[in-house]
């Protein structure tokens, strides 16, 4: 139980540490992620025909990260995708790290450039999008 419930305050850490990927070069965020972020298991075989992304995986607290890349590798967006189980404390980190605009949407802006975040829901599980404003 222990374990679980590190690995759960681990995966939030991912806005504690309000790291902006956005900008940064594929490497790097590979690097990055498996530093800060251990929980998250980095995909090697994830293949998109149709985008350039690299994903990682937490299967213990039910977590996907995709970082959307351009051409020249370099981090455009990011998709969180999490089961509904995370949504309250993920919010909650949402709430105490950004400013709120409404219900499902944030903002933030880091070395002069605006950034949104936003909950979207799904079905099964809910996503949290970042990007460029």
């Amino acid at each position: 139980m222990r374990a679980v419930l590190f690995n759960i305050l681990l995966a939030f850490s991912f806005f504690a540490s309000a790291q902006n990927y956005i900008g940064m070069q594929k490497d790097e965020i590979i690097k990055v992620m498996q530093k800060e972020r251990p929980g998250f298991k980095f995909e090697k075989n994830a293949v998109n025909r149709s985008y350039n992304m690299i994903k990682f995986v937490d299967k213990t607290s039910e977590q996907t990260m995709l970082f959307f890349l351009s051409e020249k590798n370099i981090c455009t967006y990011v998709r969180w995708m999490s089961d509904y189980s995370n949504l309250t404390e993920i919010i909650g980190e949402l709430d105490r790290l950004y400013k709120k605009k409404d219900e499902k949407t944030w903002y933030y802006s880091d070395k002069n450039q605006d950034y949104v975040v936003r909950l979207e829901e799904g079905e099964w599980f809910f996503t949290i999008s970042i990007r460029k404003k």
